[in-house]
């Protein structure tokens, strides 16, 4: 049996389903006709929004020749007949997978490419001038976040709050006050206030952070993301399971996230921060 996940969401966890016996022999009988339309789980581009499938058996009964969790699709020129044909497989009652959502992902995968940088004429609210107290972790070093056993479990919210809960951090978890979605700036700017963030720099050891909005008026689409600031005037982000980087989705180092290529998630929001350089997220 194998379990198919629309790798798409940075913030909440992406939406899975499982194959029928049907397509499960037209998955293998397509990658044994092609294999290399099969790539290791972690060979992701890590751009904002569509991202490829996570396979993953879930019972005995995949060929023991063949890796238990493998990806398909995502990849500068991979086949989008085939990123199409699993799409399709998402059409079951029970996933959560909405035609908005297949119209996105058939979107991305048709064109290949990022969206433009942005411009948005937003106050900074003091963020992009140095707040005094800033607690600034590497901008190149992010081995805390790239192992093997921790990035696949946390995610952008877990990044933002430097803290590494291994829940895939949701904000308003922790405070006993979860937001509820779509998500706007409103509702995720309330969820992670009542987990600690403040709209003004901290005494010291400020965490500063952004968030972004994918909006969307349907419960199953729509996402949020955060950029924390780093050392040397970049800010840093982790999108959803992949590796934690400081560059966005035109490959470009992010010195502003305001203007940066943010692909999908076109509502900036705002500046947030938290003294003692991290916050307890679940």
């Amino acid at each position: 049996m194998l379990q198919v996940e629309l790798d798409i969401f940075s913030g909440r966890p992406n939406p899975s389903w499982i194959l029928s016996d049907k397509e499960e022999k037209e998955l293998l009988d397509r990658v044994a006709a092609d294999p290399n339309l099969m790539l290791p789980a972690s060979a992701t581009n890590g751009r904002l929004g569509y991202r490829g499938y996570v396979v993953t058996a879930v019972s005995e009964s995949l060929d023991k020749k063949l890796p238990s969790r493998f990806r398909i699709g995502g990849q500068p020129g991979s086949e989008g007949d085939v990123n199409l044909w699993l799409l399709g497989t998402s059409e079951k009652l029970d996933t959560e997978v909405d035609d908005y959502l297949r119209e996105i992902a058939t979107g991305m995968i048709r064109k290949d490419e990022v969206a433009p940088g942005l411009s948005d004429a937003l106050p900074d609210k003091g963020a992009l001038a140095a707040c005094a107290s800033n607690f600034l972790t590497s901008s190149s070093d992010f081995s805390f976040w790239n192992g093997a056993a921790n990035v696949t479990v946390n995610n952008c919210y877990n990044y933002a709050s430097n803290y590494r809960s291994n829940t895939f951090a949701q904000p308003g978890r922790q405070s006993g006050h979860l937001s509820s979605f779509p998500p706007t700036c409103s509702k995720i700017g309330t969820a992670i206030r009542w987990d600690g963030w403040k709209d003004v720099c901290q005494a010291s050891s400020n965490l500063t952070i952004c968030l972004v909005i994918w909006p969307s008026t349907s419960p199953s689409t729509g996402d949020f993301h955060f950029y924390r600031k780093c050392s040397g005037g970049l800010w840093c982000h982790k999108p959803g399971q992949t590796p934690a980087k400081n560059t966005d989705d035109g490959g470009n180092l992010i010195t502003n996230p305001q203007t940066a290529n943010r692909g999908l998630y076109t509502t900036f929001c705002e500046y947030f921060y938290v003294g003692g350089g991290s916050i307890v997220v679940s």
